[in-house]
């Protein structure tokens, strides 16, 4: 029951927020996997790494970088802001431009569907449909 309720969730999100979502998920993984290939880094070195240049934190190398480290860097930072930035504006848009409020109208439209026992559909509502 839950499964296909998260399922129904995400489908009816409009899909540049689930792309946003997905890519900061991915963001830090590849990240994690860059630095550890590159610089030859341990996890929690290279996610700390990768999660702090990803959010221009810039707070320090945990390392010194060699060559291929600060191209990887440069690379990841570009990237990694231009995520952020996607995802702030799938949020935006998604509140601004009014696609919440009708998420919201659809999964209450849907709820009370589901709770419908006994009912007719009326198809042509003119003259005899209003007098049904």
């Amino acid at each position: 029951m839950m499964d296909r309720r998260f399922r129904a969730t995400v489908h009816t999100l409009p899909r540049n927020l689930i792309y946003a979502a997905a890519l900061l998920v991915a963001m830090p993984i590849i990240g994690t996997a860059g630095y550890m290939i590159v610089e030859g880094w341990g996890f929690l070195d290279a996610l700390y790494m990768s999660v702090i240049t990803m959010t221009t934190v810039g707070f320090r190398e945990v390392h010194p970088l060699d060559r291929q480290g600060q191209v990887f860097t440069m690379i990841y930072s570009l990237a990694g802001v231009g995520v952020l930035f996607y995802g702030l504006f799938a949020l935006f848009q998604f509140l601004l431009e009014g696609e919440l409020g009708a998420f919201l109208g659809v999964r209450r439209m849907k709820g009370q569907i589901e709770n419908l026992k006994d009912h007719y559909i009326l198809c042509g509502f003119g003259r005899v449909g209003e007098e049904i």
